[in-house]
């Protein structure tokens, strides 16, 4: 009995490491998409006057950055 319980939390335990390995890689892309898309907004943000085109493009990406974030906010690294 007390083996099999022993081999159950093993392999749960290396389950929960993959698991948790998997969800730190997907922290990490999204941490860098991110990234990628506040060095967007700061590149559109200091540029001059703004045309449509800008526009629509800042926009754009902020609303990427907001789904960026909550999908960080969603990672849950023991689920």
């Amino acid at each position: 009995m007390l083996r099999e319980d022993i081999a159950v939390l093993k392999g749960q335990r290396t389950n929960l490491r993959a698991t948790l390995k998997e969800k730190k890689r997907l922290n990490h892309d999204t941490q860098a998409k991110v990234h990628e898309v506040e060095k967007d907004l700061a590149a559109l943000e200091s540029t001059g006057p703004l045309d449509d085109a800008i526009v629509q493009n800042l926009e754009s990406s902020k609303a990427n950055l907001g789904i960026l974030t909550e999908d960080l906010k969603s990672l849950n690294p023991f689920a």
